[in-house]
Protein backbone atom coordinates (compact mmCIF):
# COMPACT_ATOMS: atom_id res chain seq x y z
CA UNK A 1 0.00 0.00 0.00
CA UNK A 2 2.83 2.35 0.94
CA UNK A 3 4.53 1.62 -2.40
CA UNK A 4 1.32 2.44 -4.29
CA UNK A 5 0.94 5.77 -2.48
CA UNK A 6 4.56 6.59 -3.24
CA UNK A 7 4.02 5.85 -6.95
CA UNK A 8 0.90 8.02 -7.04
CA UNK A 9 2.77 10.87 -5.41
CA UNK A 10 5.59 10.63 -7.94
CA UNK A 11 3.14 10.56 -10.85
CA UNK A 12 1.34 13.61 -9.46
CA UNK A 13 4.63 15.46 -9.15
CA UNK A 14 5.50 14.70 -12.75
CA UNK A 15 2.08 15.88 -13.94
CA UNK A 16 2.30 19.14 -11.97
CA UNK A 17 5.78 19.78 -13.32
CA UNK A 18 4.58 19.29 -16.91
CA UNK A 19 1.64 21.67 -16.41
CA UNK A 20 3.61 24.43 -14.68
CA UNK A 21 6.55 24.15 -17.07
CA UNK A 22 9.71 22.24 -16.34
CA UNK A 23 13.29 23.49 -16.51
CA UNK A 24 15.64 22.18 -19.18
CA UNK A 25 16.31 18.49 -18.59
CA UNK A 26 19.27 16.44 -19.70
CA UNK A 27 18.33 13.97 -22.44
CA UNK A 28 20.16 10.76 -23.30
CA UNK A 29 22.54 10.84 -20.37
CA UNK A 30 24.08 7.61 -21.67
CA UNK A 31 25.43 9.35 -24.81
CA UNK A 32 29.12 8.72 -25.51
CA UNK A 33 29.41 10.90 -28.61
CA UNK A 34 29.20 14.56 -29.49
CA UNK A 35 27.63 13.84 -32.88
CA UNK A 36 24.33 15.73 -32.79
CA UNK A 37 21.16 15.58 -34.83
CA UNK A 38 21.02 19.39 -35.01
CA UNK A 39 24.51 19.57 -36.49
CA UNK A 40 26.01 16.54 -38.30
CA UNK A 41 22.94 14.33 -38.76
CA UNK A 42 20.59 16.94 -40.21
CA UNK A 43 23.20 17.85 -42.84
CA UNK A 44 23.46 14.22 -43.92
CA UNK A 45 19.66 13.92 -44.12
CA UNK A 46 19.51 17.12 -46.19
CA UNK A 47 22.19 15.92 -48.61
CA UNK A 48 21.14 12.28 -49.07
CA UNK A 49 17.81 11.32 -47.54
CA UNK A 50 14.84 13.67 -47.43
CA UNK A 51 14.40 13.66 -51.21
CA UNK A 52 12.78 10.25 -50.61
CA UNK A 53 12.22 10.25 -46.84
CA UNK A 54 9.76 13.06 -46.17
CA UNK A 55 6.02 13.56 -45.87
CA UNK A 56 4.15 12.68 -49.07
CA UNK A 57 7.26 11.28 -50.70
CA UNK A 58 8.45 7.72 -51.44
CA UNK A 59 9.40 6.40 -48.00
CA UNK A 60 8.89 6.92 -44.27
CA UNK A 61 9.83 10.47 -43.23
CA UNK A 62 13.17 11.34 -41.63
CA UNK A 63 12.91 15.12 -41.55
CA UNK A 64 12.40 15.70 -37.82
CA UNK A 65 14.48 14.61 -34.87
CA UNK A 66 11.66 12.41 -33.59
CA UNK A 67 11.34 10.62 -36.94
CA UNK A 68 15.09 10.04 -37.26
CA UNK A 69 15.45 8.94 -33.64
CA UNK A 70 12.69 6.34 -34.03
CA UNK A 71 14.43 4.96 -37.15
CA UNK A 72 18.03 5.27 -35.91
CA UNK A 73 18.77 1.53 -35.88
CA UNK A 74 17.42 1.11 -39.40
CA UNK A 75 19.50 4.12 -40.48
CA UNK A 76 22.58 2.53 -38.89
CA UNK A 77 21.97 -0.81 -40.65
CA UNK A 78 21.32 0.74 -44.06
CA UNK A 79 24.39 2.97 -43.79
CA UNK A 80 26.69 0.08 -42.82
CA UNK A 81 25.22 -2.15 -45.54
CA UNK A 82 25.48 0.76 -48.03
CA UNK A 83 21.88 0.02 -48.87
CA UNK A 84 20.96 3.66 -48.44
CA UNK A 85 21.43 6.18 -49.85
CA UNK A 86 20.86 4.30 -53.14
CA UNK A 87 24.02 4.30 -55.25
CA UNK A 88 25.43 1.15 -56.83
CA UNK A 89 28.73 2.50 -58.22
CA UNK A 90 31.76 1.32 -56.26
CA UNK A 91 33.60 4.08 -54.46
CA UNK A 92 36.78 5.25 -56.15
CA UNK A 93 35.84 4.19 -59.69
CA UNK A 94 34.64 7.13 -61.76
CA UNK A 95 33.85 10.68 -60.68
CA UNK A 96 30.12 11.35 -60.99
CA UNK A 97 28.20 14.61 -60.57
CA UNK A 98 25.11 12.78 -59.28
CA UNK A 99 26.95 10.55 -56.79
CA UNK A 100 24.55 10.01 -53.86
CA UNK A 101 26.72 7.66 -51.81
CA UNK A 102 27.55 8.28 -48.17
CA UNK A 103 31.17 9.12 -47.45
CA UNK A 104 32.99 7.14 -44.76
CA UNK A 105 32.88 10.07 -42.29
CA UNK A 106 29.11 10.35 -42.87
CA UNK A 107 28.68 6.63 -42.16
CA UNK A 108 30.78 7.02 -39.01
CA UNK A 109 28.62 9.94 -37.86
CA UNK A 110 25.38 8.00 -38.37
CA UNK A 111 26.66 4.88 -36.61
CA UNK A 112 28.12 6.82 -33.69
CA UNK A 113 24.90 8.82 -33.29
CA UNK A 114 22.65 5.74 -33.38
CA UNK A 115 24.80 3.76 -30.97
CA UNK A 116 24.93 6.69 -28.51
CA UNK A 117 21.15 6.96 -28.11
CA UNK A 118 20.71 9.70 -30.71
CA UNK A 119 21.56 13.02 -29.01
CA UNK A 120 19.61 15.94 -30.40
CA UNK A 121 21.88 18.87 -29.58
CA UNK A 122 23.95 19.66 -26.52
CA UNK A 123 21.78 17.43 -24.37
CA UNK A 124 19.06 19.88 -23.39
CA UNK A 125 15.40 19.40 -24.20
CA UNK A 126 12.45 21.52 -23.17
CA UNK A 127 9.54 19.55 -21.78
CA UNK A 128 7.20 22.50 -21.08
CA UNK A 129 4.02 22.50 -23.15
CA UNK A 130 4.28 26.21 -23.89
CA UNK A 131 7.00 27.45 -26.26
CA UNK A 132 9.00 30.22 -24.62
CA UNK A 133 11.47 32.72 -25.96
CA UNK A 134 14.28 30.74 -24.32
CA UNK A 135 13.38 27.50 -26.09
CA UNK A 136 15.92 26.49 -28.77
CA UNK A 137 15.05 26.75 -32.43
CA UNK A 138 13.78 23.42 -33.75
CA UNK A 139 16.17 22.09 -36.38
CA UNK A 140 15.00 19.61 -39.01
CA UNK A 141 15.93 18.41 -42.47
CA UNK A 142 14.22 20.15 -45.35
CA UNK A 143 13.45 19.54 -49.00
CA UNK A 144 11.81 22.07 -51.31
CA UNK A 145 10.20 20.18 -54.20
CA UNK A 146 8.93 23.42 -55.74
CA UNK A 147 12.41 24.89 -56.23
CA UNK A 148 13.88 24.79 -59.74
CA UNK A 149 17.55 23.86 -59.37
CA UNK A 150 18.39 25.32 -62.81
CA UNK A 151 16.26 28.43 -62.32
CA UNK A 152 13.00 29.37 -64.03
CA UNK A 153 12.57 27.22 -67.19
CA UNK A 154 12.47 28.81 -70.63
CA UNK A 155 9.54 26.52 -71.42
CA UNK A 156 7.36 24.54 -68.99
CA UNK A 157 5.41 21.63 -70.50
CA UNK A 158 2.83 19.54 -68.60
CA UNK A 159 2.80 15.77 -69.13
CA UNK A 160 -0.28 13.65 -69.67
CA UNK A 161 -1.66 12.20 -66.43
CA UNK A 162 -1.07 8.56 -65.43
CA UNK A 163 -3.07 6.48 -62.96
CA UNK A 164 -0.92 4.31 -60.71
CA UNK A 165 -2.80 1.44 -59.09
CA UNK A 166 -2.33 0.55 -55.40
CA UNK A 167 0.84 -1.47 -54.73
CA UNK A 168 1.73 -1.52 -58.45
CA UNK A 169 5.38 -2.61 -58.74
CA UNK A 170 7.84 -1.30 -61.32
CA UNK A 171 5.20 -0.13 -63.80
CA UNK A 172 6.63 1.66 -66.84
CA UNK A 173 4.53 4.36 -68.53
CA UNK A 174 5.54 6.02 -71.79
CA UNK A 175 4.42 9.63 -72.26
CA UNK A 176 5.03 11.68 -75.43
CA UNK A 177 5.60 15.39 -74.83
CA UNK A 178 5.04 17.98 -77.56
CA UNK A 179 6.94 21.23 -76.83
CA UNK A 180 5.42 22.67 -80.07
CA UNK A 181 8.74 23.74 -81.57
CA UNK A 182 8.28 25.67 -84.79
CA UNK A 183 12.03 25.92 -85.44
CA UNK A 184 15.22 24.12 -84.45
CA UNK A 185 16.25 24.70 -80.81
CA UNK A 186 19.28 23.71 -78.78
CA UNK A 187 18.60 22.19 -75.37
CA UNK A 188 21.23 22.87 -72.70
CA UNK A 189 19.26 21.38 -69.80
CA UNK A 190 15.99 20.01 -68.50
CA UNK A 191 14.38 19.57 -65.09
CA UNK A 192 11.44 17.37 -64.13
CA UNK A 193 8.83 17.80 -61.39
CA UNK A 194 6.69 14.73 -60.55
CA UNK A 195 3.03 15.36 -59.90
CA UNK A 196 2.99 12.91 -56.98
CA UNK A 197 6.40 12.14 -55.48
CA UNK A 198 5.05 9.13 -53.56
CA UNK A 199 5.10 6.91 -56.63
CA UNK A 200 7.78 8.16 -59.08
CA UNK A 201 11.16 6.39 -58.83
CA UNK A 202 12.86 7.31 -62.11
CA UNK A 203 12.22 8.98 -65.47
CA UNK A 204 14.27 8.69 -68.69
CA UNK A 205 13.97 11.25 -71.49
CA UNK A 206 14.77 10.87 -75.21
CA UNK A 207 13.98 12.61 -78.51
CA UNK A 208 11.29 10.58 -80.26
CA UNK A 209 12.39 11.39 -83.81
CA UNK A 210 16.12 10.65 -83.37
CA UNK A 211 16.23 8.29 -80.39
CA UNK A 212 18.80 10.55 -78.70
CA UNK A 213 18.91 9.93 -74.94
CA UNK A 214 18.69 13.28 -73.15
CA UNK A 215 19.15 12.15 -69.57
CA UNK A 216 17.27 10.75 -66.62
CA UNK A 217 15.61 11.96 -63.41
CA UNK A 218 16.07 10.45 -59.94
CA UNK A 219 14.72 11.83 -56.66
CA UNK A 220 18.19 12.98 -55.56
CA UNK A 221 19.23 14.48 -58.92
CA UNK A 222 16.23 15.88 -60.70
CA UNK A 223 17.80 17.68 -63.65
CA UNK A 224 20.11 17.40 -66.66
CA UNK A 225 22.60 20.20 -67.27
CA UNK A 226 25.20 19.90 -70.04
CA UNK A 227 28.61 21.52 -69.62
CA UNK A 228 28.78 24.76 -71.59
CA UNK A 229 28.76 25.27 -74.53
CA UNK A 230 27.23 21.84 -75.29
CA UNK A 231 23.55 21.37 -76.11
CA UNK A 232 21.24 18.77 -77.67
CA UNK A 233 19.69 19.59 -81.04
CA UNK A 234 15.89 19.57 -81.05
CA UNK A 235 14.59 19.62 -84.64
CA UNK A 236 11.50 21.65 -85.44
CA UNK A 237 8.41 19.63 -84.51
CA UNK A 238 10.43 17.26 -82.31
CA UNK A 239 8.77 15.35 -79.46
CA UNK A 240 10.30 14.23 -76.18
CA UNK A 241 9.48 10.78 -74.81
CA UNK A 242 9.37 10.26 -71.04
CA UNK A 243 9.55 6.71 -69.68
CA UNK A 244 8.34 6.89 -66.07
CA UNK A 245 9.03 4.11 -63.55
CA UNK A 246 6.27 3.84 -60.94
CA UNK A 247 5.96 1.96 -57.64
CA UNK A 248 2.43 2.28 -56.29
CA UNK A 249 1.47 3.41 -52.79
CA UNK A 250 -1.38 2.02 -50.69
CA UNK A 251 -3.97 4.05 -52.66
CA UNK A 252 -4.56 4.69 -56.34
CA UNK A 253 -2.68 7.81 -57.42
CA UNK A 254 -2.98 10.12 -60.42
CA UNK A 255 0.41 11.54 -61.35
CA UNK A 256 0.84 14.44 -63.75
CA UNK A 257 4.36 15.78 -63.87
CA UNK A 258 5.83 18.77 -65.67
CA UNK A 259 9.04 19.22 -67.65
CA UNK A 260 11.09 22.41 -67.67
CA UNK A 261 13.27 23.03 -70.75
CA UNK A 262 16.31 25.32 -70.87
CA UNK A 263 17.51 26.50 -74.28
CA UNK A 264 20.98 27.63 -75.34
CA UNK A 265 21.37 30.99 -77.04
CA UNK A 266 23.56 29.52 -79.80
CA UNK A 267 23.96 26.13 -81.51
CA UNK A 268 26.28 23.64 -79.85
CA UNK A 269 29.79 23.54 -81.38
CA UNK A 270 29.73 19.73 -81.06
CA UNK A 271 26.75 17.47 -81.72
CA UNK A 272 25.97 15.04 -78.92
CA UNK A 273 24.90 11.58 -80.00
CA UNK A 274 24.00 8.27 -78.34
CA UNK A 275 26.10 5.11 -78.45
CA UNK A 276 24.57 1.81 -77.30
CA UNK A 277 26.47 -1.33 -76.30
CA UNK A 278 24.39 -4.48 -75.82
CA UNK A 279 26.31 -7.38 -74.23
CA UNK A 280 25.86 -10.93 -75.47
CA UNK A 281 26.59 -14.24 -73.78
CA UNK A 282 30.30 -14.94 -73.22
CA UNK A 283 29.75 -18.10 -71.14
CA UNK A 284 27.39 -20.98 -71.99
CA UNK A 285 23.72 -20.21 -71.49
CA UNK A 286 23.49 -23.07 -69.02
CA UNK A 287 26.02 -21.40 -66.73
CA UNK A 288 24.80 -20.72 -63.21
CA UNK A 289 26.27 -17.21 -63.37
CA UNK A 290 26.25 -16.03 -67.00
CA UNK A 291 28.82 -13.48 -68.15
CA UNK A 292 27.88 -11.15 -71.00
CA UNK A 293 30.28 -8.93 -72.92
CA UNK A 294 30.13 -6.21 -75.55
CA UNK A 295 33.00 -4.20 -77.00
CA UNK A 296 33.47 -1.60 -79.72
CA UNK A 297 36.61 0.03 -81.09
CA UNK A 298 36.17 3.77 -81.50
CA UNK A 299 36.73 5.09 -85.02
CA UNK A 300 37.14 8.67 -83.80
CA UNK A 301 38.00 10.60 -80.64
CA UNK A 302 35.03 10.50 -78.27
CA UNK A 303 34.11 12.35 -75.07
CA UNK A 304 31.60 10.57 -72.81
CA UNK A 305 29.27 12.88 -70.91
CA UNK A 306 27.06 10.28 -69.19
CA UNK A 307 25.92 6.67 -69.40
CA UNK A 308 22.93 4.67 -68.25
CA UNK A 309 22.62 0.88 -68.03
CA UNK A 310 19.31 -0.89 -68.23
CA UNK A 311 18.50 -2.76 -65.04
CA UNK A 312 17.35 -6.37 -65.41
CA UNK A 313 16.46 -9.01 -62.80
CA UNK A 314 19.50 -11.05 -61.82
CA UNK A 315 22.04 -8.39 -62.83
CA UNK A 316 24.79 -8.69 -60.19
CA UNK A 317 27.43 -6.34 -61.53
CA UNK A 318 28.36 -4.23 -64.51
CA UNK A 319 31.75 -2.93 -65.55
CA UNK A 320 32.32 -0.27 -68.20
CA UNK A 321 35.97 0.06 -69.22
CA UNK A 322 38.18 1.59 -71.90
CA UNK A 323 41.37 0.00 -73.24
CA UNK A 324 43.48 2.78 -74.72
CA UNK A 325 45.53 2.43 -77.92
CA UNK A 326 48.70 2.20 -75.78
CA UNK A 327 47.26 -0.82 -73.92
CA UNK A 328 46.41 0.91 -70.65
CA UNK A 329 42.96 0.18 -69.23
CA UNK A 330 40.65 2.59 -67.42
CA UNK A 331 37.50 1.45 -65.61
CA UNK A 332 34.82 4.09 -66.08
CA UNK A 333 32.15 2.43 -63.94
CA UNK A 334 31.89 -0.62 -61.72
CA UNK A 335 28.46 -1.10 -60.13
CA UNK A 336 27.21 -4.06 -58.13
CA UNK A 337 24.11 -5.15 -56.21
CA UNK A 338 22.06 -2.80 -58.38
CA UNK A 339 18.50 -2.40 -57.02
CA UNK A 340 15.77 -2.82 -59.62
CA UNK A 341 13.73 0.03 -58.18
CA UNK A 342 16.45 2.64 -58.81
CA UNK A 343 17.41 2.87 -62.52
CA UNK A 344 20.24 5.39 -62.30
CA UNK A 345 22.26 7.40 -64.81
CA UNK A 346 25.94 8.01 -64.17
CA UNK A 347 26.84 11.59 -65.09
CA UNK A 348 30.56 12.28 -65.27
CA UNK A 349 31.69 15.39 -63.41
CA UNK A 350 33.95 16.03 -66.40
CA UNK A 351 33.43 14.35 -69.80
CA UNK A 352 35.81 11.39 -70.20
CA UNK A 353 38.06 11.82 -73.25
CA UNK A 354 38.82 8.62 -75.22
CA UNK A 355 41.19 8.58 -78.19
CA UNK A 356 40.46 7.02 -81.56
CA UNK A 357 41.31 3.30 -81.44
CA UNK A 358 40.17 2.89 -77.82
CA UNK A 359 38.16 -0.27 -77.18
CA UNK A 360 35.07 0.55 -75.10
CA UNK A 361 33.66 -2.51 -73.33
CA UNK A 362 30.81 -3.60 -71.07
CA UNK A 363 31.00 -6.74 -68.91
CA UNK A 364 27.94 -7.94 -67.00
CA UNK A 365 27.47 -10.80 -64.56
CA UNK A 366 24.06 -12.27 -63.85
CA UNK A 367 22.97 -14.57 -61.02
CA UNK A 368 20.42 -16.11 -63.38
CA UNK A 369 20.10 -16.31 -67.14
CA UNK A 370 18.78 -13.00 -68.53
CA UNK A 371 15.11 -12.87 -69.39
CA UNK A 372 16.03 -12.19 -73.02
CA UNK A 373 18.25 -15.24 -73.56
CA UNK A 374 21.60 -14.41 -75.11
CA UNK A 375 21.34 -10.66 -74.61
CA UNK A 376 22.31 -8.54 -71.63
CA UNK A 377 21.27 -5.15 -70.35
CA UNK A 378 22.04 -2.43 -72.89
CA UNK A 379 24.20 0.51 -71.84
CA UNK A 380 23.53 3.89 -73.46
CA UNK A 381 26.31 6.49 -73.69
CA UNK A 382 25.83 10.19 -74.31
CA UNK A 383 28.96 11.54 -76.04
CA UNK A 384 30.37 13.98 -78.56
CA UNK A 385 33.16 13.47 -81.09
CA UNK A 386 36.40 15.37 -81.52
CA UNK A 387 38.99 16.76 -79.17
CA UNK A 388 37.78 17.76 -75.71
CA UNK A 389 37.31 21.42 -74.92
CA UNK A 390 40.49 22.89 -73.39
CA UNK A 391 39.07 23.21 -69.89
CA UNK A 392 37.87 19.60 -70.02
CA UNK A 393 41.22 18.38 -71.33
CA UNK A 394 42.96 19.97 -68.37
CA UNK A 395 40.50 18.42 -65.92
CA UNK A 396 40.69 14.97 -67.53
CA UNK A 397 44.41 14.57 -66.81
CA UNK A 398 44.96 11.94 -64.08
CA UNK A 399 45.00 13.86 -60.77
CA UNK A 400 48.07 13.67 -58.63
CA UNK A 401 47.63 11.52 -55.54
CA UNK A 402 46.65 13.68 -52.59
CA UNK A 403 49.26 13.77 -49.86
CA UNK A 404 48.19 12.23 -46.57
CA UNK A 405 47.13 14.79 -43.96
CA UNK A 406 48.13 14.48 -40.31
CA UNK A 407 46.18 15.73 -37.30
CA UNK A 408 46.84 15.51 -33.55
CA UNK A 409 44.49 13.50 -31.32
CA UNK A 410 44.41 13.41 -27.54
CA UNK A 411 41.89 11.21 -25.75
CA UNK A 412 40.98 8.19 -23.66
CA UNK A 413 40.86 4.58 -24.85
CA UNK A 414 37.38 3.15 -24.34
CA UNK A 415 38.00 -0.28 -25.85
CA UNK A 416 40.71 -2.25 -27.67
CA UNK A 417 40.16 -4.75 -30.50
CA UNK A 418 43.62 -6.16 -31.17
CA UNK A 419 42.37 -8.75 -33.66
CA UNK A 420 40.80 -6.17 -35.99
CA UNK A 421 43.39 -3.49 -35.18
CA UNK A 422 40.82 -0.99 -33.96
CA UNK A 423 40.48 1.37 -31.00
CA UNK A 424 37.44 3.20 -29.68
CA UNK A 425 38.65 6.61 -28.51
CA UNK A 426 36.89 9.39 -26.62
CA UNK A 427 38.72 12.51 -27.73
CA UNK A 428 38.48 16.26 -27.75
CA UNK A 429 38.45 18.53 -30.76
CA UNK A 430 40.81 17.60 -33.58
CA UNK A 431 41.52 21.02 -35.12
CA UNK A 432 40.93 21.05 -38.84
CA UNK A 433 39.26 17.62 -38.90
CA UNK A 434 36.34 17.14 -36.47
CA UNK A 435 34.88 18.08 -33.13
CA UNK A 436 35.06 16.13 -29.88
CA UNK A 437 33.42 12.70 -30.00
CA UNK A 438 33.78 9.01 -29.27
CA UNK A 439 34.37 6.83 -32.32
CA UNK A 440 36.23 3.80 -33.65
CA UNK A 441 39.56 4.17 -35.45
CA UNK A 442 41.72 1.78 -37.44
CA UNK A 443 45.39 1.78 -36.43
CA UNK A 444 48.54 1.62 -38.50
CA UNK A 445 50.04 -1.78 -39.21
CA UNK A 446 53.12 -1.07 -37.07
CA UNK A 447 51.18 -0.16 -33.94
CA UNK A 448 51.22 -2.64 -31.00
CA UNK A 449 47.79 -2.74 -29.39
CA UNK A 450 48.93 -5.24 -26.74
CA UNK A 451 50.36 -2.36 -24.76
CA UNK A 452 47.01 -0.52 -24.64
CA UNK A 453 43.98 -1.06 -22.43
CA UNK A 454 40.67 0.66 -21.75
CA UNK A 455 41.18 3.78 -19.65
CA UNK A 456 44.60 4.70 -21.05
CA UNK A 457 45.06 8.32 -21.99
CA UNK A 458 46.88 8.64 -25.30
CA UNK A 459 48.27 11.02 -27.87
CA UNK A 460 48.32 10.01 -31.53
CA UNK A 461 48.55 11.19 -35.09
CA UNK A 462 45.36 10.84 -37.16
CA UNK A 463 46.37 10.10 -40.76
CA UNK A 464 43.80 10.91 -43.45
CA UNK A 465 44.39 9.94 -47.07
CA UNK A 466 42.15 9.36 -50.11
CA UNK A 467 40.91 5.96 -48.98
CA UNK A 468 41.31 5.62 -45.22
CA UNK A 469 41.70 7.22 -41.82
CA UNK A 470 43.88 5.60 -39.17
CA UNK A 471 46.00 6.25 -36.07
CA UNK A 472 49.78 6.03 -35.84
CA UNK A 473 52.47 7.07 -33.39
CA UNK A 474 50.23 6.15 -30.46
CA UNK A 475 51.71 7.09 -27.10
CA UNK A 476 50.28 6.52 -23.63
CA UNK A 477 50.46 9.69 -21.53
CA UNK A 478 50.36 10.09 -17.74
CA UNK A 479 46.81 10.41 -16.48
CA UNK A 480 45.75 13.90 -15.55
CA UNK A 481 45.00 14.37 -11.88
Amino acid sequence: MKACLTSLALAAGVLIGAVLGSPPARAHAQATTTVQFDREIVRILDDHCVMCHADKVLAFPLATYEQAYAARWQIRKDALDRHMAPWAAVLGVGDFANDNSLTQPEIDFLVSWAESFGPRNNGEVYAAAAVTASAPKVVQAHVDPARWALGKPDLLVPLAANTVEPQEVGALRRVVIDPKLTSERWLRGLEYKPGDRRVVHAVAFAIQETGQWLGSWTPWYGFVSLPAPLAYRLPAGAHIVAEIRYFGSKDAVVDQGSLGLYFAAAPSPREISSLVLEPTVATPAVSAAPKLVSARKLDQDLNIVALQPQIWPGLQSIEVAARMPDGTRQVLLFAKDIPLQWPTPYIFSTPVALAKGTELSVIEHFSINPADAGRGAAVTFSAYAGAPFPTEQQKSQPPEALAARHFKLQGTVKSVDAADKQLVIQHGDIPGLMGAMTMSYDVGKHEDLQKLKAGDEIQSDVVVNESSTYLENIKVTPKTK
